[in-house]
């Protein structure tokens, strides 16, 4: 079977305000939290005398979010002039792609079963956030919980979700998940740290500046330097295939003035990526990133004790558009082969390990190895679906190049694919290409980090 899904991407920041009315049932149609007579004045606004006015008009009404649309939706309606209309079908526009990308999530709760809120949750947000897992059941059984949002983004939304449940926001091999304890972190996330900041769906978390002083006794002369580290991580619906991580940082002061941006030299550097196998419950594929950047900074005569402003543009590329595919009755596929139309994904056998499940594959297609885009396609989002509808992901995959004698037939890529345990009887094998990609570049800024 396959589906179809396109996406396409802006980056616009989700405004987000918590209110305290509540309710037993969820709030499926976002509205608006402006005052009437300030998205009023806005809206009037796009279509003043002054080119500045009109863009800062622009601005402030995206920057509100999905909640104004009905209101630039109604302004639509009333026959404004050329120049109006022409930006609020942008702006209409833009809130369209960005609900796409960015999760705005509305949720009215008063004492209600946290089973309840939950799911709810992880529906808008688009991931199971590890829900289906044995102690979550168990942990949330008899227990309710009270939220109010309203387009609140993912990360707050987060936040509200995490103080109400007393679950724990971690993420590490199984992805982003809420989870009973903090088990193995790949990336710690501290909603009371005053360091972490959000950009556009990104959690960006600075982890550590490492100051390193070398003595040289060659020619007897020490020299000194900082490496200073940060986390991201992406909210679930942001699909990120490739991270650039070359000229990173953009500025670096301390709290006196002084420069520590790096020298030019080569040495800042990209210092890799982790792919999370995220669940996630929508076609779109579980492919979740986590990545690390880094830079050496200067060190400087008369340092101060912090970096009183970093500012930084994270550039990467996420999918736009997908399609995916299924391999029905996977635990008694024999030779079940289904195409994308770049690679030819074959499943030779589905078999048990303890309660973990591995296939073993062959995939066949021109010039195919295992950094193939088709191939990362394959491994980034390969997932198991369960008889509960629960999904399974990929935790391991072994790649071997088979090459025939001869040159007479194509080559194949073995894969031994290791997926997460489960209790549960997986029911097909799903997986996504990559129709379309587009590149973002995403600004951020962090303030009054010490540096001892």
């Amino acid at each position: 079977m396959i589906y179809l899904m396109r996406r396409r991407i802006v980056l616009i920041l989700s405004f987000l305000t918590l209110i305290g009315a509540a309710d037993t049932q969820p709030s499926t149609e976002p509205a608006s939290t402006q005052p009437s007579d300030a998205v009023s004045a806005l809206i009037a606004q796009l279509d003043a005398p002054e080119f500045d006015l009109r863009e800062v008009a622009q601005q402030k009404l995206a920057d509100m979010g999905p909640g104004v649309e009905p209101r630039l939706q109604q302004a639509l309606n009333l026959n404004p002039s050329d120049e109006a209309r022409t930006r609020l079908n942008n702006l209409i526009g833009h809130l369209e792609e960005s609900k796409l990308l960015h999760a705005s999530i509305t949720m009215h709760y008063s004492s209600a079963p946290l089973k309840q809120v939950l799911d709810d949750f992880a529906a808008q947000a688009g991931a199971d956030l590890g829900l289906g897992d044995s102690s979550v059941a168990n942990y949330v059984q008899g227990r309710s919980a009270t939220v109010n949002l309203d387009n609140a983004g993912f990360w707050s939304a987060l936040r509200a979700i995490d103080d109400a449940s007393g679950l724990e926001p971690t993420i590490g091999q199984n992805g982003l998940t809420l989870a009973t304890g903090p088990g193995r972190q790949m990336i710690q996330i501290d909603f009371d740290s005053q360091y972490a900041t959000v950009a556009d769906g990104l959690l960006i978390i600075p982890r550590v500046c490492n100051y390193m002083r070398t003595m040289n006794y060659s020619i007897n002369r020490s020299s000194a330097m900082m490496n200073f580290v940060v986390d991201i991580a992406p909210e679930p619906k942001m699909h990120v295939r490739t991270v650039f991580g070359a000229d990173w940082i953009k500025e670096c002061v301390d709290e006196k003035g002084n420069s520590l941006m790096p020298v030019r030299d080569g040495r800042q550097r990209f210092m890799g990526q982790r792919m999370i196998g995220m669940p996630m419950m929508i076609p779109s594929g579980p492919r979740q990133w986590v990545w690390t950047l880094a830079t050496p900074l200067r060190d400087v005569p008369g340092m101060g004790t912090k970096i009183a402003r970093l500012r930084g543009d994270l550039d990467f590329i996420v999918q736009t558009r997908s399609q995916s595919f299924d391999i029905d009755n996977i635990t008694r596929a024999r030779n079940a082969t289904a195409t994308d139309g770049l690679i030819n994904i074959t499943v030779l056998s589905c078999s048990r390990m303890n309660q973990n499940y591995r296939l073993d594959l062959e995939c066949v297609g021109p010039n195919i190895n295992p950094g193939d885009p088709s191939v990362q396609d394959f491994v980034g989002s390969a997932e198991l679906i369960d008889d509960q509808g629960q999904t399974v992901p990929l935790q391991s995959w072994s790649p071997q190049i088979r090459a025939p004698r001869g040159g007479a037939a194509p080559v194949t890529l073995e894969i031994m694919a290791i997926f997460q345990p489960t209790q549960n009887m997986p029911v097909k094998l799903r997986w996504e290409k990559t129709l379309d990609q587009k590149r973002l570049s995403v600004p951020f800024e962090l303030d009054n980090l010490p540096l001892q």
